[in-house]
């Protein structure tokens, strides 16, 4: 299906063209708009899926205790995601601060600002020293969207969303499957008599 809109005014043209489009292989339907009037531009509804969205997110499994990550941090992570797959680069480095923010504090509590939360979190140690610098970069970046105009290319926003999974993982996910670990592992035997081990 196609649907082709030419326009001109005060000597100007330009053109709307609209493609539905089927995928051979999973059957999925999407929409191409081509438009402009020099340099033609091309946006597909519903947007390419830049970075798939860790299953961890998903309210289904959090439902049923498959995952023992807070909704709020998941519902913030999946608007970061809704966020990166619609070019909102700045709305998704706003919200990595975020929910790195929420993480910190549902496990040290609200220490009032950003570094002192930071800093809580190390001590509780949930970071080395190098990861506490790194969420401090964190910060810098969300100030700098927020307050100095700065955008963040999709590199930055995937070393930001690489390094906010990997915190959300270790304080979340790998703890408790250690603890798992822990219990299904054999303890060494204790020295006996006069036994070497």
């Amino acid at each position: 299906m196609q649907k082709d809109d030419k326009h001109k005014v005060n000597g100007i043209s330009w053109r709307d063209f609209y493609e539905m489009l089927k995928c051979r292989g999973c059957n999925s339907v999407t929409v191409r708009h081509s438009f402009g009037y020099e340099d033609t531009q091309v946006i597909y509804f519903p947007a390419a899926i830049h970075r798939r969205t860790p299953l961890w997110t998903d309210n289904i499994l959090i439902e049923v205790g498959l995952f023992p990550i807070p909704s709020s941090v998941c519902a913030l992570m999946r608007e970061i995601y809704t966020a990166i797959q619609n070019d909102s680069r700045r709305l998704a480095a706003m919200g990595i601060r975020a929910a790195l923010e929420q993480v910190m504090i549902d496990n040290v509590g609200d220490q009032g600002r950003f570094a002192a939360n930071v800093d809580a979190f190390q001590k509780k140690g949930y970071l080395s020293t190098r990861q506490a610098l790194v969420l401090s970069s964190i910060l810098d970046a969300g100030h700098a969207t927020t307050h100095r105009g700065w955008e963040p290319t999709n590199d930055h926003i995937d070393t930001l969303l690489d390094i906010t999974e990997s915190i959300i993982e270790s304080v979340y996910l790998h703890e408790s499957r250690i603890r798992a670990l822990d219990g299904d592992v054999p303890k060494r035997p204790g020295p006996s008599s006069g036994q070497a081990i």
